[in-house]
């Protein structure tokens, strides 16, 4: 699979890639136009397409091992995740590329644990994301933000 991944959630992490995904290479930072960024009911990152928004990451070169950890990791065979193909703008350039994405197919708002969120904010801030949408971020580990419509 030649085509990158694009982590939004706690796969930006780098400790923790390091640990699932030895010898994945972490790329530049990318955006997803026109979605957004939430927890799903299981407490865990999701992202939901949404005009006027974005969703901010980093791409990583994986291979099939890395594929296979994170398969089962996101729980693709259970049906939590499922793997997308999505067109990412790449930070540099605005290039826009394919990438592999995954999808939370809980659309529930939840709330993550403080471990947790406090994981994807450690990825935001290893992948230089801007102090904003670290901030969004924050904002998860204390519930929905008032921002998002329910």
């Amino acid at each position: 699979m030649d085509i990158p991944y694009f982590a939004y959630g706690s796969n930006m992490n780098l400790e923790q890639m390091a640990r699932r995904c030895p010898g994945a290479q972490l790329g530049s930072r990318a955006r997803l136009p026109s979605w957004r960024y939430f927890i799903n009911g299981n407490g865990y990152a999701g992202i939901e397409e949404f005009s006027g928004s974005e969703v901010c990451g980093c791409l990583w070169k994986l291979d099939y091992r890395h594929w296979e950890a994170l398969d089962q990791y996101e729980g693709v065979d259970g049906g939590y995740y499922e793997k997308k193909i999505l067109k990412v703008e790449r930070e540099i350039g605005n290039e826009e590329i394919d990438a592999w994405v995954y999808l939370s197919n809980d659309y529930d708002y939840g709330i993550p644990s403080s471990e947790y969120q406090a994981i994807v904010i450690r990825g935001a801030k290893d992948a230089s994301l801007s102090n904003s949408y670290i901030s969004l971020l924050e904002d998860w580990a204390k519930g929905v933000p008032a921002s998002y419509d329910l």
